[in-house]
């Protein structure tokens, strides 16, 4: 189940496209206007099987939501979901950039946001769901 943990990983990789560069923008406003461009070009290849179909921002819940289905993917366990997500809050954690001088740390922690991913099978069957929100992160 490797491969099938590194594919779906890959929708990390999403995170760091979505860049805060204005400085007068609220984060809320900036996030908005970055996902209005990533949406505009879903659904989009990330190689191994994985296509982002969707990115969502709930701003009164403070959730920023990406779908993405995966090929050859019939049902995922609750124990490789369990170590989808540990694999994602230590990227996450790690990371530096992706929201221009905050970090994705900074986002989910100082100011609440949570990064919900939803995995579908090709059919648009739902597989499975992962949040991360601040009380995730170390």
């Amino acid at each position: 189940m490797n491969t099938f943990l590194t594919r779906t990983i890959l929708v990390l990789l999403i995170v760091p496209a979505i860049f805060l560069s204005s400085c007068s923008d609220t984060v809320a406003d900036q996030i908005k206007k970055e996902v209005a461009t990533v949406k505009s070009q879903c659904p989009s290849d990330l190689g191994n099987g994985v296509v982002m179909k969707d990115v969502n921002f709930y701003e009164k819940d403070k959730v920023l939501e990406y779908v993405c289905s995966i090929a050859s993917v019939e049902s995922i366990d609750a124990p490789t979901i369990g170590r989808m997500k540990v694999a994602m809050v230590e990227a996450l954690s790690g990371s530096k950039s992706g929201f221009g001088q905050l970090s994705v740390k900074i986002v989910l922690k100082q100011y609440g946001y949570k990064f919900r991913y939803i995995y579908q099978d090709t059919a648009g069957k739902k597989l499975c769901q992962i949040d991360i929100t601040k009380d995730d992160l170390k």
